[in-house]
């Protein structure tokens, strides 16, 4: 006489688990958000330069200077 048992690894109640494939999804989406952010306060720096050409990567640096200040890194 054979019987079936449901042989699973009890968990931790309150912990999450989360695949690696979620965890590069969750950290590309915060990037997206990031460079978006950075995008925004260096359109914003060239517009109060008086919209000149030529420093884009000054305000882009600049931005992201930041906004990890404001973040407190």
């Amino acid at each position: 006489m054979e019987t079936n048992v449901s042989r699973t690894t009890p968990q931790r109640a309150g912990t999450a688990h989360t695949s690696p494939s979620h965890d590069k999804a969750a950290h590309a989406g915060q990037a997206v958000k990031g460079t978006a952010a950075i995008a925004l306060r260096a359109y914003e720096l060239y517009e109060k330069r008086g919209r000149k050409d030529g420093q884009a990567l000054e305000d882009w640096l600049n931005a992201e200077r930041q906004l990890a200040a404001a973040a407190g890194h």
